[in-house]
């Protein structure tokens, strides 16, 4: 191996560079480096954390990168939604991190809003902020599907004299309800600080998923919903039922070598701790990173695992002495 150039060594993709699932490829790079003889070498790209890292990694352009949310790499081995007419049926997983994510809609509590019906029946102008709906754009494509299963025609918003407003970070939609720029926003990252501010800050309403609703995700995406229980945001004493986003999926295709396959298992199984304890600091209720990480929890992934990876979690279940 050259470890003075870049020829062998493992190309990672996580997200823009400040966030978790760079942290995440840092903890495999680690390990590899770590569990290697020859100390293999890492290369981390940035990247966005959706789409883009899915197709790179099929493309063969990154041998490992990490998406969230996990179930949307099923979306692009299967050519639907935001993939549709690009499959990438090469697509495979060596595990997910446990992360507990929701896509929700909050509305400003003065407006006579409570449900997504009342969003589309709304004969005002609504000034909604969302994610970006590029065909990489998890984000977008997650708050379109939501307000979708509601019957919300965003052209219809718009021919009513109201806006679309499209971000690239989750932040930005929720600073645009928070800051009076927004009426409505569908956002994620739920166990941020800054959907407690929101809360607590502004007069707001969160908007649940009705049965039908989540029944429409279900047959038309084959996507679930989460709970999110009474008070787990300031002054929302009910319960919310949303879009499930949850889970930072670790994807390879299956010409992956079986030996860094089965490395990559073996991190999920034998050192999880070491990740989980740069977030243990945080309640683990509004932590991004759901612990602590259990191999058998995360090898039941939305896609097929690699072949090698299957083994690995298969064998280390097997075993008595794996806790």
């Amino acid at each position: 191996m050259d470890n003075g150039g870049t020829k062998d060594r493992l190309r990672f993709r996580a997200d823009w560079g400040g966030a978790n699932l760079l942290r995440a490829a840092g903890w495999l790079s680690q390990w590899i480096w770590d569990s290697t003889d020859e100390h293999r070498l890492s290369v981390i790209h940035t990247g966005r954390g959706m789409g883009d890292n899915l197709s790179a990694v099929a493309a063969g352009e990154v041998d490992i990168a990490f998406a969230t949310p996990a179930s949307f790499a099923r979306l692009a081995r299967e050519g639907v939604g935001p993939f549709a007419g690009r499959p990438l049926p090469n697509l495979v997983a060596l595990g997910a991190l446990p992360h507990r994510d929701a896509m929700i809609p909050v509305v400003r509590a003065e407006l006579p809003i409570s449900t997504l019906a009342d969003v589309a029946s709304y004969d005002g102008p609504l000034r909604i902020s969302l994610g970006v709906n590029d065909p990489d754009g998890f984000m977008g494509f997650g708050a379109d599907i939501v307000l979708a299963a509601g019957g919300v025609d965003l052209d219809q918003i718009v021919r009513r004299g109201g806006t679309i407003t499209r971000h690239e970070q989750p932040f930005d939609a929720i600073d645009d309800l928070r800051e009076g720029r927004a009426d409505l926003m569908v956002s994620e990252a739920i166990m941020t600080p800054d959907w407690q501010a929101l809360a607590t800050e502004q007069d707001v309403r969160f908007l649940s998923l009705t049965p039908a609703e989540a029944q429409h995700l279900d047959e038309q995406w084959g996507l679930g919903t989460i709970d999110i229980a009474p008070g787990y945001f300031p002054g929302a004493d009910y319960p919310v039922v949303a879009l499930d986003y949850s889970d930072w999926i670790c994807a390879a295709t299956s010409d992956l070598d079986p030996e860094i396959a089965t490395l990559v298992a073996r991190a999920f199984i034998e050192h999880g701790e070491a990740f989980a304890r740069s977030y243990r600091h945080l309640p683990v209720d509004y932590s991004p990173l759901r612990y602590p990480i259990d191999f058998r929890i995360a090898s039941r992934t939305s896609i097929p695992l690699h072949p090698a990876a299957a083994t690995a979690y298969d064998r280390a279940s097997s075993n008595p002495e794996v806790v």
